[in-house]
């Protein structure tokens, strides 16, 4: 049985990683959006890490399947090229 004193701390850990005022400022360069909740960076900070660990897993599948001991650039292209998940960033690095 968990004590108070453990769900405290464990709720007080932050959930996510990337720092919100630098997805708010990316999200604010859109001229389109004038005003956006705490709330919304929050959920699309969380969707940011997951569409990031879902490239990075894939990435990595790449990479084991060519044998390799390191993840290169060349793998997180196989990945965008091989699942049509990631087709909208085809192309964007060129």
């Amino acid at each position: 049985m968990t004590s108070s004193n453990d769900q405290i701390k464990s709720t007080s850990i932050r959930s996510y990683q990337l720092p919100l005022t630098k997805v708010k400022s990316i999200i604010k360069l859109d001229n389109n959006t004038r005003m956006i909740s705490q709330d919304s960076v929050y959920i699309l900070t969380l969707a940011t890490e997951e569409f990031i660990r879902m490239l990075t897993r894939d990435a990595h599948n790449s990479m084991k399947q060519c044998a390799s001991k390191r993840l290169d650039r060349l793998h997180i292209f196989s990945s965008i090229n091989t699942n049509p998940l990631y087709e909208f960033l085809d192309g964007s690095f060129d």
